[in-house]
């Protein structure tokens, strides 16, 4: 089983908290792969490739309104293996999850006092095959108060995404290599927010392995809308 981690921050230059640093980190921790998130717009600059470490390019679009979301997801579709939209204002949730070019849709609670999704955007999400994200950083870096808070919004997500079956993964969010954790852990953290174990791992594992193997067979021109490519012949669905 392969555990990847879809939304870690990291720099560019050699050193602490570097690609090369996350990424030794991460096979420390048995990870099969990691995607290095750069905010967009802004460069998304080549990644290195490390043996034994699958490096994903991640784009986080981050937008003051729907419209500029969408533009922007629309412009980062081309220029990243993954889509992340970054959650929190109603507006641009819904937006996010109306999206089929978005892959997930990040910590959709954060800094709100409700759980930011209700059942059109959960429903919207399922229909677009956009995945909604528990994220591990914003449970460990709360205050006591406001993890408390977090937790029991997370967990009101879940149960909204489990009644119709919208996809979900598990990432750390993380911003230093201490940061990061195993797939079973990220699991675990899943479970504790209401995710039967199976589904937990799955987080972790075949829902993200999924994703970026579509989006690679897409980018690469072997896959488009109904059609794909395979050993040189055309398949396609009826």
């Amino acid at each position: 089983m392969a555990f990847y981690d879809l939304h870690v921050h990291s720099t560019l230059s050699i050193g602490e908290d570097s690609v090369e640093d996350m990424a030794g980190m991460a096979k420390r921790l048995g990870l099969a792969g990691i995607g290095i998130v750069r905010y967009y717009p802004g460069r998304l600059e080549s990644l290195p490739k490390m043996e034994g470490m699958d490096i994903v390019s991640v784009a986080m679009i981050k937008a003051s309104s729907p419209e500029e979301m969408r533009n922007a997801v629309r412009a980062a579709r081309e220029k990243a293996e993954i889509i992340l939209v970054h959650g929190g204002d109603y507006e641009i949730n819904r937006a996010a999850c109306e999206n089929s070019m978005v892959d997930i849709l990040c910590h959709p609670e954060l800094g709100r006092k409700d759980s930011g999704l209700d059942h059109v955007c959960v429903k919207a999400a399922k229909e677009n095959n956009v995945a909604v994200e528990i994220n591990f950083r914003e449970i460990l870096e709360s205050h006591r108060k406001n993890r408390v808070f977090a937790m029991t919004s997370i967990k009101r997500n879940v149960d909204l995404l489990k009644k119709y079956g919208t996809p979900v993964v598990t990432n750390s969010g993380a911003v230093t290599k201490w940061g990061m954790r195993g797939g079973r852990e990220l699991a675990s953290v899943a479970g504790l927010m209401g995710m039967d174990m199976s589904k937990a791992i799955e987080s972790v594992s075949s829902v993200q392995e999924e994703m970026l193997k579509l989006n690679r067979e897409k980018l690469s021109g072997k896959r488009w809308e109904g059609v794909w490519i395979h050993g040189g012949e055309q398949h396609g669905q009826a």
